[in-house]
């Protein structure tokens, strides 16, 4: 059907085959050789209490296990929105920082049972849309900042920004416009409006 109507089948490869790193957030490797013949996959959901458990289950096993002959991949989805940002960082942990998806994957995990557990005593409990609402007071960082300076190295959170968009758009410096996906090479009015054309 696509054909006739002058499209063509999308492929995921060719849709994201501009990134880098495509091939790791579709398989997200957090321990072992992608090569390894033996294979682990774990499917969270980060609003899922039990998925904490599951995860250090998982953790534990990861001890007696061999590199070279067992990969683990993760696959998260959530039923409230800010789970899928937090796999975004997992993925993105697993190819910057080799080594240290796991232990970022148990502390957000643990942080979003934390933060609904006090929500709950405090009688507000919301789902958690944004980074903001998974937050227990008001001077809480959100689960993915509080992380950014765990990392070896550290992201300092003026560079947090730099993590994700930037890298996804390819943008060198700082400030910058895009426009429909498009990073403007001069921004004035005229050149953010003729972008749209």
């Amino acid at each position: 059907m696509l054909g006739k109507m002058g499209a063509h089948t999308q492929s995921i490869e060719g849709e994201a085959a501009y990134r880098g790193h495509w091939r790791q957030e579709l398989y997200p490797v957090v321990f072992g050789d992608p090569k390894a013949p033996h294979e682990v996959l774990v499917l969270l959901d980060f609003s899922a209490p039990q998925s904490e458990k599951v995860w250090h289950a998982v953790v534990e096993a990861s001890r007696s296990l061999s590199p070279k002959q067992c990969k683990i991949a993760v696959f998260g989805n959530s039923r409230e929105n800010y789970g899928t940002d937090l796999m975004g960082l997992a993925i993105w942990v697993s190819y910057s920082r080799p080594g240290q998806a796991m232990p970022y994957l148990s502390y957000a995990l643990e942080r979003w049972n934390a933060v609904k557990a006090a929500q709950k005593r405090s009688g507000g409990v919301k789902p958690f849309t944004n980074e903001y609402d998974a937050t227990a007071t008001a001077t809480d960082y959100p689960i993915h900042y509080g992380y950014l300076s765990k990392l070896r190295p550290p992201v300092p959170a003026k560079d947090e920004l730099a993590v994700q968009l930037c890298r996804y758009y390819g943008v060198k410096s700082l400030p910058a416009v895009v426009v429909d996906g498009k990073v403007l090479g001069q921004v004035s009015a005229k050149a953010i409006v003729d972008a749209m054309k």
